[in-house]
Formats: structure tokens, sequence, C-alpha cells
């Protein structure tokens, strides 16, 4: 059984216990992803490992943002692999702008991730057996990837996955049009409109978090460190999103292993209507939702969070054997 982390106790925590544990069991190397770009990971093994979960993040995030749930992984008798997409973190970039997220293909994702499997996770578990984590985009990414090699994971988890991007109150069709124009701008570097570089703003309470100690960790290493603080996508980032978001859709019954999704009822970052239609194609996919959550339910509040870790770990240990 977990002991979890509250609100009041996190920072003593994460300083006392789980910083330390990394220490000890966090190794860091590079793999050569798609087209030989270089690509940074981070692998915990553990010497019991019942099997391995590979956790996929979202847009602009970074191991730091993982910690915790490694940390209960790892108690939980898994070991964990964490690929750094492309254009995040210590991962190179196809860009020179360390803030902006840019990527010439939503494919080269799903390829990248193979190369991690093949190259890295098949190599250092001992178990043999992969379990999937993915969020946000990283969902977007992992749903893409069970459906191309569904071979690959026992069973997968998606969390608040991208399937549908929230324009907040703008028309979609305004937005497919801009999207458009942007090709014949050649806006292909630009940011979108309202998003921005790194201003090192504490955005607090308006983010995708309702913990304010776990942003507020989270925000101390952005404050502090130059690679973590991709901060917003360019029009060719979105366009290609568009298409691997419409293909996961599409694709959805191609998946062929246990998947359990976790939908936010509060999120303002992606619509549930693309999580619904993925769902549709789908139903033999598990969906739980959490209506008081913001997007990271992993961040929520103490209730909500708890619940979401012990769901998460008692699907995962129906199929770890």
């Amino acid at each position: 059984m977990i002991d979890f982390f509250g609100e009041d106790d996190y920072a003593e925590q994460m300083n006392n216990v789980v910083l330390p544990f990394l220490k000890e069991h966090d190794e860091q190397g590079y793999f050569a992803g798609t087209g030989g770009i270089k690509l940074h990971y981070h692998a915990l093994i553990n010497p019991k490992e019942q099997a391995a979960v590979v956790i996929s993040h979202g847009f602009c995030e970074f191991f730091e943002k993982y910690h915790e749930m490694t940390y209960y992984f790892y108690q939980s008798g898994y070991s964990v692999f964490f690929i750094e997409h492309r254009g995040h973190a210590y991962s190179e970039r196809e860009i020179d702008d360390p803030d902006k997220i840019h990527c010439t293909d939503f494919n080269l994702y799903v390829e990248d991730l193979k190369c991690f499997m093949d190259a890295v996770v098949k190599e250092k578990s001992l178990s043999k057996k992969y379990l999937l984590f993915s969020h946000s985009m990283g969902g977007c990414i992992g749903a893409l990837f069970m459906e191309r090699y569904p071979d690959y994971f026992r069973a997968g988890v998606l969390s608040s996955p991208m399937m549908q991007l929230n324009f907040r109150g703008v028309n979609p069709i305004m937005v497919r049009i801009l999207l458009i124009w942007s090709i014949i701008a050649r806006w292909d570097k630009k940011y979108l409109p309202t998003q921005h570089g790194f201003d090192g703003v504490n955005t607090y309470p308006k983010c995708s978090a309702q913990s304010e100690a776990r942003h507020n960790y989270l925000f101390e290493y952005r404050l502090h460190d130059s690679h973590l603080t991709t901060n917003g996508g360019t029009y060719k980032w979105a366009r290609e999103s568009f298409k691997g978001m419409k293909k996961a859709i599409a694709d959805a019954s191609k998946i062929k292993v246990p998947v359990m999704l976790f939908q936010a009822g509060q999120d303002t970052m992606v619509e549930p209507a693309g999580q619904e239609a993925f769902l549709k194609n789908n139903p033999a996919i598990i969906k739980k939702e959490y209506p008081d959550s913001r997007h990271e339910i992993f961040n929520a509040y103490d209730s909500d969070r708890m619940d979401y870790y012990n769901t998460v770990i008692s699907f995962y240990e129906k199929y770890d054997g």
C-alpha cells in the first residue's frame, strides 16, 4: 500500500524522500531517435521488477513533473522509463528557440517512442513486460503507438489524452482557416496566437494543476533550468497535431490491449468531445472521469489525486503478471 503525499507535507516528502531516492536510482542517458535526433531519457530499474512502466509526457513537460509518480510506480514494484520527447527538456530540438515546441511531423513522436522501446526499454527491462502511461500530448502519441504497434504494451493508461484541443471560445472554423493561412504566410516557426516564451511568471491558480505545492515545485525547476522553459507551440506543431489527433481517433479500433482513459471534468487544455469520439471507435476502452479535476489529474486535490493513483496502479496490477 502506497503512502501518498498530501498537500501539506509535499515539499518535505519530495526533499527528504523522493529526491534522495532519485539520486540513488535515476539513470540518465541518450539514444538516437528517428532521423538520428539525440533524445534524452531516464530509467529507474527496480531489482524486483514486476513490469516496466513507460511514460509518454505531455506538451511542454519534463521528467521533474513526474518525480512523484515515478516514486509511486517504483514503490509499487515497477521499473520506470521516461522518454523526453523531441523538442522537450534535454532532448534535441528541431528549432533554435528553446521556448518553442516545434515538430515537422507528429509521426516522429511515435517513431521516437519505438526507438526508445527498442534501444533502451527492451535492453534494460528485467521482466520484458511493458505498461504505458501517457498524458495529454503524450496520450495522443501513446494511442497512435498502440494502434501502429499493438504487440509492445500489455496495457495502457491515457490520462487526459489530447484528442481535440480546447480553443477557449475561439470558433474552430476560424482556427482551421488561420492554420491554413499559416502555410501561405510561412509561419511554421511562429508562436500560435496567445502563446509566447517563458516569462518567469507563476500562473497559479490559472493553470492545469490544483495542487499549489506541486505547481510551485515544478515552477522552481523552470526558473533555474533553461532546458525546462518550453512554453508554447508553433503553427507547424499545431497543424501536425491536428493530423495526429484525427488519426488517433480514426484508428482507435486498432488498439487490442486493455486501455483505461482518464477524463478531467474541468479540463481547459483539451476537449472531452475528442476523447468521446475516440472511445466511440473502441468501446472496449474503460473510461473514468474526475468531474472536479483539471487537466493534470495527478496534480489534483488530495482526494481525487489519491483515488487516481490507486486506480492506475490497480489497473496495472491486472496485467503485470
